[in-house]
This record gives C-alpha cells, sequence and structure tokens, in this order.
C-alpha cells in the first residue's frame, strides 16, 4: 500500500452548542461528521471539506486547509464570534501509511500556518497502518 493523504477534519470544542456555527458551515460546503455534547460538559463537532480530488481540494494537506480557511475566514459575526469562543479550534489531517514509496513528504506553507494562527487554530496528524 502506498502512504497518502486520506483527509483534514475541523475538530471544533466548545462551552455553548455549535449549532448556528455548523449550519453555516455546512451551506458554506463543509459536511458535518458529528455533533454532540462532549465527554467534559462542553459541545464537539467535527467537520470535513469534501470535494473533488480534481478541483484540488483533497489533493494534499494545504490546499484542503485553504479551501477551510477561506471558509472561516468569512464567518458572519454572530458565526465568528461563536468560533472565538471554541476552546479547541484544531485541524485533523490523516494519512493512510503504506510501505511505498520510501520516504513521504507534505506539508502547510508559510502563509497558510499565518492563517492559521491568526485564528488560534492547532494541527494534528492522525496516521492509519497500511493494510496488511
Amino acid at each position: 500500500m502506498k502512504t497518502r493523504y486520506r483527509n483534514t477534519d475541523l475538530d471544533l470544542h466548545s462551552p455553548e452548542p455549535l449549532d448556528d456555527l455548523n449550519g453555516h458551515l455546512e451551506t458554506a460546503g463543509l459536511v458535518i461528521l458529528g455533533s454532540h455534547p462532549g465527554a467534559r460538559g462542553d459541545w464537539v463537532s467535527v467537520l470535513e471539506i469534501i470535494g473533488e480530488e480534481e478541483d484540488g481540494i483533497h489533493a494534499d494537506v494545504d490546499a484542503t486547509v485553504v479551501a477551510a480557511l477561506d471558509v472561516l475566514e468569512q464567518l458572519p459575526p454572530p458565526e465568528r464570534q461563536m468560533f472565538d469562543q471554541c476552546t479547541l479550534r484544531e485541524f485533523n489531517a490523516a494519512y493512510d501509511v503504506g510501505d511505498k514509496p520510501l520516504d513521504f513528504n507534505e506539508g502547510l506553507s508559510a502563509r497558510t500556518i499565518s492563517r492559521m494562527a491568526a485564528l488560534k487554530m492547532s494541527l494534528k496528524i492522525t496516521l492509519y497502518p497500511g493494510d496488511e
């Protein structure tokens, strides 16, 4: 199996329900994978940008994160306030890890990292083992 980029989720945790923010993000093209009360008395939402590979959205982590940032930076004030109150604002980039190629590199541009920092966002990497 080849090592490859899988997808990037947007994980949000908030002290308040995220229904209005989720609705806006869904209208803007993100898909809600889950939204529920969290174990710590907070609210958790997991969203993902879904697109066609030919659109470049799932081509690599940078293109996918940029597409999500384009939406997040344009949030109307009420939804932006909900986003800003989140205690976790994180992109979770996932990869399938295989035995080919010998090395695999992918990253975020300085511009993308700067945009994430302006929104006080973090990045997590998830690695999924390849099929045996």
